[in-house]
């Protein structure tokens, strides 16, 4: 009986050792880009924002270079913990984004093992507005306008197939906003889809990560 008691005893300290005070509940992330690096993606500092149950209500801020940190401690009894950031050019400018993760400890945490998050460019607005020479936003009705984005042919002047995203209008509000639109080049088309009066033009533009994007469309009589 001494023995078996003993052994009870050692094996409960053993466990109070390895899930409770002792326990390691520190959070840490560690960053990669989807396409090169701190220098290549010139990005100075990386703030990263977190919370329990999605909240991002905390935040860290890190060298670039540093490759990772230390943004705080997990509850002991576990939880589900949000994590997102954004990386930061030596102007203030964010140009890299993590989309968000969210992550689930179980009590006595996970040991402080990073948490991976990728950074990828920053998506950004794009503010489509469009006059008529001589009459305005409108022909000589108000009627609904469809303004389509497209990624750019393979050749100039093929016709436009890719479609990224799509909206309709009235004419007369003069402008619309595409949201969270990621980097690159694109040929953005408006058209009334009637045959009388016919209004069509496009016009290509380039998103450039983490500033919004404005496309002015003049359409000729």
């Amino acid at each position: 009986m001494k023995y078996l008691a003993l052994t009870f005893l050692l094996f409960s300290m053993l466990f109070t050792s390895a899930c409770g005070e002792d326990a390691d509940l520190s959070l840490n992330v560690a960053w990669v880009f989807e396409s090169g690096d701190c220098a290549s993606n010139n990005i100075e500092t990386v703030l990263v924002t977190w919370g329990p149950d999605g909240n991002l209500d905390q935040e860290a801020e890190f060298a670039c270079g540093d490759g990772g940190g230390y943004l705080g401690d997990t509850s002991s009894d576990g939880g589900r913990y949000g994590i997102g950031a954004l990386g930061f050019d030596a102007d203030g400018i964010a140009r890299v984004e993590n989309l968000g993760k969210t992550v689930t400890f179980h009590d006595g945490g996970n040991g402080g093992v990073p948490i991976d998050i990728t950074l990828r460019p920053k998506r950004a607005d794009v503010e489509v507005t469009w006059n008529i020479e001589g009459s305005g936003p409108c022909p000589n009705i108000i009627m609904p306008y469809y303004v389509t984005i497209y990624n750019p042919p393979a050749e100039p002047g093929d016709p436009l197939t890719d479609k990224v995203t799509e909206t309709s209008e009235s004419c007369d509000t003069g402008e619309v906003t595409f949201p969270l639109i990621s980097p690159g080049d694109y040929v953005v088309r408006l058209d009334n889809r009637a045959t009388i009066p016919s209004v069509q033009a496009s016009e290509p533009f380039t998103v450039i990560a983490g500033e919004n994007t404005q496309v002015q469309i003049q359409i000729g009589q």
